[in-house]
């Protein structure tokens, strides 16, 4: 068994981890941190690298990619908490110039818009639990039991959590959509 290895310092066995789940894991990244591929990179090496070091505590209760999606999400989540707090610090001198000189996040002059990328920064503007929780059932395709090992909650809790990401998401899309039609 793979962990069995990791657990007993198999160097043939982080290969076998990484080559097994890199791909899923980097697009569960990229899908959270699309903005930042630098950041993208990172993620999904610490990732490899803590499940490396703490695989003596893998108890075999879940599937690995499951173990593996939730250490990479807690670092997503890491990652958007460094980077609130060093938003707030910026955010002050910063202001001005972002109101006075960022484009437009959806172009009304580009009618080649794909929905995909209209749905993606509409996922951006989203709390990372939505969005942790929408990707894990639309695009990971996990049962709502499993999507409640990954993020510590309850299968009810995540059906109620799905519920409201997805009005929200909703919710999101038509205010861009009127935004759209307006401007």
């Amino acid at each position: 068994m793979l962990i069995e290895k990791l657990k007993q310092g198999e160097p043939s066995a982080v290969t076998e981890l990484y080559n097994t789940y890199f791909e899923r894991i980097y697009s569960m990244v990229a899908h959270q941190v699309y903005e930042d591929g630098e950041a993208v990179k990172d993620i999904v090496q610490e990732t490899f690298l803590d499940a490396t070091k703490s695989s003596g505590k893998f108890r075999g209760h879940s599937k690995i990619y499951t173990w593996l999606y939730s250490i990479a999400s807690r670092k997503v989540a890491d990652f958007y908490r460094h980077k609130q707090r060093d938003h707030r610090r910026q955010h002050k001198v910063e202001e001005d110039y972002k109101l006075n000189h960022e484009p437009d996040a959806f172009p009304t002059d580009d009618a080649s818009e794909e929905t995909n990328l209209l749905i993606r920064k509409t996922m951006a503007q989203l709390p990372i639990h939505y969005r942790q929780v929408l990707l894990l059932k639309y695009v990971e395709e996990m049962p709502s039991a499993e999507i409640g090992e990954v993020m510590g909650r309850s299968v009810k809790s995540v059906e109620g959590l799905l519920t409201r990401a997805r009005r929200e998401l909703r919710e999101k899309m038509a205010t861009v959509n009127e935004g759209s039609a307006v401007a």
